[in-house]
């Protein structure tokens, strides 16, 4: 990772840097080529101002337009051949006379007539680099025109030297960056080629295996999370036996949620061993206890498999008849609300709800069994109450019972807590119940809410989506 890192780093740092490098001397030597031929551009124009002049006086002299040319070109090569400029002179696209090294005819053709207008190019003569510049003589004489020529070869020259030289500096630069960045790339992963071994050890099993990089910095906050987290590792390592423990008693605890029905059967055949009952009540005795059997063992493998898989379970969902599941409760119930001498109550303006009726069941009488628990003997009462409002679908569980704290409401759901630390197992309440209920209202999209004082009661709501 440390090469291919650095690596990238210098490439896209050397792409740019010489993407700049490149586009500075191009703009130099635009800038230098742009002086230069202005200069020959302003030499041009004085020496056609002159030219005009000089044949204007020379006419008057009667002198032939020709023979004032001539003597004009002998004139202004003699003094422009001590600079190094040549001059050409043409008469439309014939050259007239040149003092050229060698002969030169350019196409006057594409030279405008235009005044003021002159034509800029770069000629090379015998590997040498010469600037270029027409032009045509303005008014009467405008078949004439002038064609300087200047020697840049030592001015291109120059132009080459400095830019190997900015390239030269630019290429040692470019060396000594590249040391530079490797060793800051050394010093900034090494702490991270640290903790890449010490995550291989761990990794192996030697998860004593602790970094000790000092210093205040991203890496040092690095180093601090990293040794937080192998402590958090061993922590976790150490806690799995607890936690299979824990698993353990789980299982052992859905006996709260079998309680119920096993009580049901129970009490059922005890009924019709020590009662005479006449055909259809014993009918009606032994259908309950297979109903209530089947849902026995419904529940059971659906809560082990929720309890180990959770999410990954899929339980089936089907229409339930309200009516019938409250009627069922209600006669599931009643032995135990008789024997406490409660009231009990329950209405429903929902006819139907989609939704697995075992699990439904299941948590309705968990939420009944825990208002019984809480209501006082012979002054109890309890409310059941379906109905819609709105998008949603809402059974309401009302007891006059013990209350809640705020403080013990937000702790019902947890598993094995329970509000009265001084209930044994036999009477119930190990803690489990309200939360396997919570988990069967997620698992139908539903939420539990609890709203409670002590010594007023608790109104339980489970709130189902519309489509439920």
């Amino acid at each position: 990772m440390k090469n291919k890192t650095y690596r990238w780093v210098l490439g896209l740092f050397l792409a740019f840097f010489y993407m700049l490098l490149i586009v500075f001397c191009v703009f130099n030597v635009k800038k230098d080529f742009t002086r230069v031929k202005e200069s020959y551009l302003r030499e041009h124009y004085f020496l056609t101002n002159n030219v005009l002049k000089s044949l204007l006086a020379l006419e008057r002299k009667n002198y032939t337009v020709d023979e004032s040319i001539k003597r004009c070109y002998k004139d202004y090569k003699e003094q422009y051949e001590g600079q190094g400029i040549y001059l050409q002179v043409y008469k439309e696209k014939e050259c007239l006379y040149t003092n050229m090294p060698q002969e030169i005819i350019i196409d006057m053709s594409k030279i405008s007539k235009v005044r003021d207008k002159r034509e800029v190019g770069i000629t090379n003569i015998e590997s040498r680099k010469y600037i270029r510049v027409a032009g045509y003589l303005p008014e009467q004489y405008s078949q004439y025109a002038i064609v300087c020529y200047a020697d840049i070869t030592n001015i291109v020259d120059d132009w080459v030297k400095n830019t190997v030289s900015i390239f030269i500096v630019a290429i040692i630069f470019t060396v000594i960056l590249s040391i530079c960045l490797l060793i800051l790339f050394e010093y900034l992963f090494k702490p991270l080629e640290k903790i890449s071994d010490v995550s291989m050890k761990i990794a192996e099993g030697e998860y004593e295996e602790r970094l000790d990089i000092k210093g205040e910095g991203e890496i040092a906050k690095v180093v601090h999370s990293f040794n937080t987290m192998s402590d958090k590792i061993t922590d976790q390592m150490q806690t799995l036996e607890e936690n299979a423990k824990e698993k353990q008693m789980l299982i052992d605890n859905l006996a709260h949620e079998l309680r119920t029905p096993l009580t049901a059967i129970y009490g059922y055949a005890e009924y019709m061993q020590k009662t005479r009952l006449q055909e259809e009540d014993k009918y009606v005795s032994t259908q309950f206890i297979l109903d209530e059997s089947r849902r026995l063992k419904s529940i059971s493998e659906m809560l082990l498999g929720m309890s180990a898989l959770r999410e990954e379970v899929e339980i089936d969902m089907r229409i339930i008849n309200m009516g019938e599941l409250l009627d069922r409760i209600a006669q599931l119930e009643s032995i135990k609300l008789k024997e406490k001498g409660i009231q009990y109550t329950y209405s429903s303006t929902i006819k139907e709800l989609y939704g697995n009726e075992d699990l439904i069941e299941s948590m309705l009488v968990n939420l009944l069994d825990n208002a019984i628990k809480a209501c006082y003997e012979t002054k109890g009462f309890i409310t059941l109450k379906a109905y819609e409002k709105g998008a949603e679908k809402i059974i309401e569980v009302i007891d006059n019972g013990k209350g809640m704290t705020k403080e013990e409401i937000s702790h019902i759901t947890e598993a094995f807590y329970r509000v009265d630390k001084s209930r044994n197992r036999i009477e119930g309440g190990n803690g489990l119940g309200l939360a396997l209920c919570e988990e069967i209202a997620r698992k139908h999209h539903a939420r539990l809410s609890f709203e409670s004082k002590p010594n007023e009661g608790t109104k339980v709501k489970v709130v189902f989506a519309l489509r439920i």
